[in-house]
This record gives structure tokens, C-alpha cells and sequence, in this order.
């Protein structure tokens, strides 16, 4: 037990290594970051307290844009050793499999706290600087929420990537396939979730904003996007490109609605937090799975 912990943990320092130093996620990183802050640069000269306005610009930013890191932290986390064969000779020494699959998901969940941490400093941390907002108890634990919520939803995006890293053949394949499912179910999903309500009710899009069935439409299929609980939870709102950006309808208007206690938000919004922990649990018991019945020797790039 001693051995597979000592093995866990090196490749985890490994993994959080090889991300920390990839030209590729800095970049990433930088420009995300650096979006971020300008995007709540312009909310603070306005004087927008997120504790009164909410945080809907900036969350959306990071609703849309920011599930690209979690992809690119697992897209090739497997596939780049398995075709370089590294894997084959690694596995050879006293290194089991469960021992491997476990550092991975350790190193990139060490990277997406890091990822985290940035987004918060950079978002919450700029507004508050610029507004001059005064922190107490109560908003460190909302922003602390906040910090949660958001690294729930990356990691869905994380541990999706690092099992279509397992079942691809090749990194460029396994980069796509997560950027296609960024685009329809994220970045996209809003416009077909528009199509197909007007589709099904037979209502025009210019004037589904006012038709109360493609309405209900609309919120009913945007649940099938974990955005949407993410951005319910944080702003009230589900926030989704190309479609109605729908009310919640409930009495917290997100996450920084310091009208009303944390209780009550939990209230609210537990069913989003159930599904924000749902999906990364359930995509890495798929990943352990699949890689510890997968035929890793007699595969080939």
C-alpha cells in the first residue's frame, strides 16, 4: 500500500508538472486570464458589485470559454504515452494500472484547483480591487462556493477528456472529439436549443421570446447541458450563447445574491450541485474502468 501511494504521487507530480509546463495550456491560460480580468475591469468601472448586480458577464466568459482547459488538461494524458509506447514500458516495473489512472486524475485535479484559483483572483479578485468593496464572512463563503461550483464544472470537462484520451488512437483525435462536445453541448448549445424549440412548438425564432411553450421548450432542453446548471447556480440565470438567457425563477439570483442566506441558495440549487458532482465522478469511474480492462500492449498508434 505504501508503494502504490509512493507511485500515485509521483505521477501526479509528474502530471502537474508536464501541464504546468505545456506552451499550449500557459497560452491557454494567459488568454482566458487575460479576458477575465478585462471583462471585470469594464464591470468594475462601472461599478457593478457582484454582491448586488451579480456576476452574469464574467461568469458567462468563464461558463463558455473555460471548459477548453479542462479539455486540453486530459486530451492526451493517455494516448501521447500509449503511442509513444511509454505506457507499455512504464507498466512493466512495479507500477500498477489503478496506481497509474490514479495519478493522472490526482495531477490534473492538482492543475484545475490551480486553474481555479487564477480564474477567482482574476475575476472576483480585479472587481473588488477596483470597486472597493469591503469582504466579510459571509461573501468569503459565497466567492469560496463560487470556487467549488466552478472547479465541479471543469472537472466534468477534465474527467471527459482523460476517457476519450483512453479510447482514442491518437492525441489529434482525442483533441477534436472534446472540442466537438465543447461546442454543441457549450458554446453552440444555445442556438440548437433555439432551433429545435422552434422546430418543435412550429413558432418562428424571432418571436420564440414570447411563446410561452418554446419557452418552457427551451428551459426544459438546455438541462441536457452541464453550462446550464453551472450558470443557473452562479448568476440565476442559465446562461446560454445563441438562446434566451432563461431566469431561473427562484429566489436567489445565483450564488453573490447576498439578499438571502446560503441556506436558502442551497435550497434552490442543490439539484445543480448534485449534477456538477455527478458527471466528473461518474466519467472517472468510466475512465478506471475502461483503462484497467483496455489492451494497452496490443494497441497501436
Amino acid at each position: 500500500m505504501k508503494a502504490d501511494m509512493r507511485n500515485i504521487e509521483v505521477i501526479a507530480q509528474k502530471e502537474f508538472t508536464d501541464h504546468l509546463y505545456s506552451p499550449g495550456f500557459r497560452m491557454l491560460l494567459g488568454i482566458f486570464t487575460l479576458i477575465i480580468v478585462s471583462m471585470s475591469v469594464i464591470s468594475g468601472k462601472n461599478g457593478h458589485n457582484i454582491f448586488e448586480f451579480g456576476f452574469l458577464d464574467v461568469a458567462q466568459v468563464i461558463t463558455l470559454f473555460l471548459p477548453v482547459l479542462g479539455i486540453t488538461l486530459g486530451f492526451d494524458s493517455v494516448v501521447r504515452e500509449k503511442n509513444s509506447k511509454s505506457l507499455n514500458t512504464l507498466l512493466t516495473h512495479p507500477v500498477f494500472r489503478d496506481n497509474l489512472i490514479s495519478g493522472k486524475i490526482i495531477g490534473g485535479i492538482g492543475t484545475l484547483v490551480l486553474v481555479v484559483f487564477i480564474s477567482v483572483i482574476a475575476s472576483i479578485g480585479t472587481l473588488l480591487l477596483i470597486t472597493g468593496i469591503d469582504v466579510g464572512l459571509s461573501e468569503l463563503n459565497r466567492i469560496i462556493v463560487f470556487s467549488l461550483l466552478t472547479f465541479l464544472y471543469l472537472s466534468g470537462f477534465f474527467a471527459f477528456s482523460l476517457l476519450i484520451s483512453i479510447v482514442s488512437k491518437s492525441s489529434e483525435s482525442s483533441f477534436i472529439s472534446g472540442l466537438v462536445v465543447w461546442i454543441n453541448l457549450v458554446l453552440i448549445f444555445g442556438a440548437i436549443v433555439t432551433v429545435a424549440s422552434s422546430v418543435i412548438t412550429g413558432e418562428s425564432i424571432v418571436n420564440l421570446g414570447h411563446n410561452e411553450e418554446a419557452l418552457s421548450m427551451s428551459k426544459d432542453l438546455q438541462k441536457l447541458s452541464p453550462a446550464s446548471y453551472y450558470a443557473e447556480a452562479v448568476t440565476g440565470v442559465r446562461v446560454s450563447y445563441g438562446s434566451f438567457g432563461i431566469s431561473s425563477g427562484k429566489e436567489t439570483r445565483g450564488i453573490f445574491d447576498t439578499r438571502v442566506g446560503l441556506g436558502t441558495w442551497f435550497a434552490d440549487y442543490w439539484t445543480n450541485l448534485i449534477v456538477l458532482i455527478t458527471i466528473p465522478v461518474l466519467m472517472f469511474i468510466l475512465s478506471y474502468m475502461v483503462f484497467l480492462r483496455r489492451d494497452i500492449g496490443g494497441e497501436k498508434g
